[in-house]
């Protein structure tokens, strides 16, 4: 009998220890994919740092110009939340209404139109 409940235990023990490897596995990558993302954060905030900086070299704008127009553009939404959230678009060719990240409506394919030259991208 003790030989069984031996080997139910280590059988136990075996599957933790997979769970664990498995879980450090996908911190891993988790912790990967966070740096990737942090340094791309960084070159966009230091890109938009130095176009802000031209922008207001030549035109003589103040930083609270940039500062309105970010929060103009937050409250589109109803929510001053410091995100752009998704809007919904009508499509030109069908009229259905589609997530405006999509590039294509869903249902005939059509281009829909972006809002922004980022969504252009």
């Amino acid at each position: 009998m003790d030989i069984l409940i031996d080997l139910h235990q280590q059988a136990e023990i075996n599957q933790a220890r997979n769970h664990a490897a498995q879980a450090q596995s996908v911190a891993e990558q988790l912790r990967w994919e966070l740096d990737t993302l942090k340094r791309k954060s960084d070159s966009l905030t230091l890109a938009c740092q130095a176009l802000w900086e031209i922008v207001r070299t030549q035109s003589g704008l103040k930083d609270t110009a940039i500062l309105e127009k970010m929060r103009d553009i937050d409250i589109r939404d109803g929510k001053l939340d410091s995100r752009i959230t998704p809007r919904v678009a009508d499509c030109p060719r069908c009229g259905r209404k589609s997530n405006a990240s999509r590039k294509d409506c869903i249902y005939c394919g059509e281009k829909l139109p972006a809002e922004n030259v980022f969504e252009k991208c």
